[in-house]
């Protein structure tokens, strides 16, 4: 259905909007594709076009969300914020859509994702996180929001402009600035591929000592509260790699939000930063989950959120580990030189006592998006000094290989580290040694990741069939629909949608109309499409 089907109409011609589209230099038409773009972005299937556009000039107000994805792109044509409240719609809350609340309780929904500051807690953004998807009477998904540059720009203001909090200003946060972290005469791991690069110096520990709050002493975080959260870690890491996100999303917010509670009464003592680094840990792999079901803009902020619980909680390792996904989801969105200043931030802050797979980790990551960038013998180097940490790495037989695009909550191994190398590689043009590589990680990763798998067998199919070799593609994808069918993941159905479109060529063929087939793909559709 389409988001702008209950638009309300404003007599008045909005000639905000009709000023800021001339200003970006943009057809009717080409402002509806930027649009639809974005939603793509979110897991949100738009289809607008310039005749849309010219009922929003006359005064049509689309839904909120839809405003929130109009001031996203005209942000990106601008170079500048600009906000749902700059786009003469009236205060975004037009159309009979108002903010609206879970089930009465008051928890922010689509309002606070769109529009307005994110809350300035870490709690309070796990909450507006998880309470779309764990709210009675049935869990359901959250609702879409924008993949937001701006939320990856030093230079810019915060969602809410100026008046965004100090936090959101915080080195977890505006990830995007590695140069200024640098210590004075490093030119950091970009410049000098072969040297590790200098961490940040660890900050002064914190007091956590047992203080008075209202009277009554705070409550003592155990050890045991601890422990139940690192076991929450290892297990929901575990699931989201065997069977995908759409397995795990209801469950992991669940816990989340009964951490919320915890978080909320705060805690002293000597484990309490550990409760808040777990707490970063758990909304990582929800961001996962949101990125594994294409639900970008929702993953973006999770990510962010982690980021500021594990600046809260003393973990310099998990802000490095933040940064560094945020750098693959830009990379994959196309944003490559956010990309490449997140995986470089990510490299600059890694502590020196930072765990060596760690270390292999965010190399990889910056291989990778150098690569991305055609640093070619930059991202070369890079990625030999993520075989050499990983070669130092400790066999961990308890924590299997991570998800394809290696964003690790425990351990990194050859298998991610080969698919990281095959991404290299293909973005250097070097498609046989890409194949080569996937091949690799595929034969070191375990028959149970089945996700992981799927992902692999995918991109190695698509890359056998633009190298012309027809049989090993079908067979790499005869491989994906096996694994594929035994997940609930975003990026997996994606990736089965791009069969019939690339497949069409060779329709005639005996091995494409097998696979077809058994795919329930009829053969008519893929001929006239």
């Amino acid at each position: 259905m389409q988001p702008d089907a209950r638009h309300r109409r404003d007599p008045t011609p909005n000639s905000t909007l009709r000023g800021l589209l001339a200003e970006t230099q943009w057809t009717q038409e080409a402002f509806a594709r930027a649009i639809a773009r974005l939603g793509a972005e979110a897991g949100v299937r738009l289809s607008y076009d310039r005749t849309s556009v010219a009922r929003w000039l006359r005064g049509s107000r689309p839904s909120p969300r839809v405003q929130g994805f109009i001031a996203e792109a005209l942000s990106r044509r601008l170079g500048r914020p600009v906000t749902v409240t700059q786009l003469g719609m009236g205060d975004g809350r037009s159309g009979g859509h108002g903010p609206r609340t879970a089930e009465g309780r008051g928890e922010p929904t689509e309002w606070t994702y769109i529009s307005s500051a994110r809350p300035s807690r870490p709690a309070d953004q796990l909450a507006a996180l998880t309470a779309a998807v764990v709210g009675p009477p049935r869990a359901d998904p959250p609702p879409a929001a924008p993949y937001q540059l701006t939320l990856l720009d030093p230079s810019a203001p915060g969602p809410a402009g100026p008046a965004a909090p100090a936090k959101g200003n915080s080195p977890a946060v505006r990830a995007g600035s590695p140069r200024a972290e640098r210590q004075p005469g490093h030119e950091g791991v970009g410049d000098v591929p072969t040297e590790t690069p200098e961490p940040l110096r660890p900050r002064p520990p914190r007091d956590h000592s047992p203080s008075s709050r209202g009277g009554r002493p705070a409550r003592r975080t155990a050890p045991d509260e601890v422990a139940s959260v690192r076991e929450h870690v290892r297990f929901f890491s575990q699931q989201a790699d065997r069977h995908g996100g759409g397995h795990i999303r209801t469950t992991l917010a669940a816990s989340l939000a009964a951490l919320v509670r915890r978080l909320r009464t705060g805690g002293e003592g000597p484990h309490h930063p550990q409760l808040v680094a777990g707490a970063a840990r758990l909304s990582y792999l929800l961001a996962r989950v949101y990125a594994d079901e294409q639900r970008h803009g929702l993953a973006q902020r999770a990510f962010l959120t982690a980021a500021e619980l594990a600046e809260e909680g003393d973990d310099p390792e998990g802000v490095a580990l933040v940064r560094r996904a945020l750098s693959s989801q830009a990379h994959q969105l196309g944003h490559r030189r956010q990309s490449l200043a997140l995986a470089e931030a990510a490299c600059a802050s890694a502590p020196a006592d930072a765990a060596p797979s760690a270390r292999a980790f965010l190399f990889a990551g910056l291989a990778v998006a150098q690569a991305g960038q055609g640093q070619r013998l930059r991202a070369l180097a890079a990625l030999r000094s993520a075989e050499h940490e990983l070669a130092r790495s400790p066999a961990d037989l308890t924590t299997g290989p991570e998800c394809p695009d290696g964003e690790p909550v425990g351990a990194y191994q050859d298998a991610a580290l080969h698919y990281q190398a095959g991404q290299v590689r293909a973005a250097l043009g070097d498609r046989d040694g890409a194949v080569r590589e996937l091949r690799s990680s595929l034969r070191f990763r375990p028959e149970g990741e089945c996700r992981s798998r799927a992902l692999s067998e995918a991109e190695l199919a698509e890359l056998l069939l633009a190298q012309g070799r027809l049989e090993e593609a079908c067979a790499a994808w005869e491989l994906f629909l096996e694994d594929s069918a035994l997940i609930r993941s975003g990026r997996a159905r994606r990736a089965r949608d791009r069969m019939p479109r690339l497949l069409r060529p060779y329709a005639q063929e005996h091995c494409v109309q097998g696979l077809l087939t058994r795919a329930g793909m009829p053969l008519g559709r893929v001929t006239a499409e």
